[in-house]
């Protein structure tokens, strides 16, 4: 009976010590894929995408420093025309059902201007149906 035991726990211990980075990296690549997901629907004016995305608690900081909320995000007129956006170097740290995914923002307002990075801040919380933003910050550089 012993060595069937030792084996099985043995087993089970693996299981837990490799299923959570499995979670981690699970959570990572639907996190960054969110961040994208976010982006098009911003570009597209899909507001259904963005309603679903953000939560109730939405709370967005401009790097003029003014503030948002999911509904004032939700009435925002659409980008200018040919702008484009290029999330780059996005980091993400997971903390049980908080996550908070860093990178940067490269905006061209139209195709002939100056390109703008912007550093960003995002903090996602799970929920029952599935991960959702409460707050977004973003700082020129």
């Amino acid at each position: 009976m012993k060595s069937v035991i030792r084996p099985t726990f043995g087993a089970l211990l693996l299981c837990l010590t490799i299923s959570p980075a499995f979670a981690a990296d699970q959570d990572e690549t639907t996190l960054k894929a969110l961040e994208q997901t976010w982006i098009t629907a911003i570009t597209n004016t899909d507001r259904s995408t963005l309603d679903k995305l953000l939560d109730d608690s939405f709370v967005e900081t401009a790097p003029n420093g003014t503030r948002r909320s999911k509904s004032d995000l939700l009435l925002a007129p659409p980008p200018p025309p040919g702008s484009t956006q290029t999330l780059m170097d996005m980091d993400v740290r997971v903390s049980g059902d908080t996550a908070v995914v860093t990178g940067i923002n490269h905006f061209r307002r139209n195709p002939a201007s100056q390109p703008a990075d912007y550093s960003f801040t995002d903090v996602f919380v799970r929920k029952p149906e599935g991960w959702r933003v409460i707050s977004s910050q973003m700082v020129r550089r």
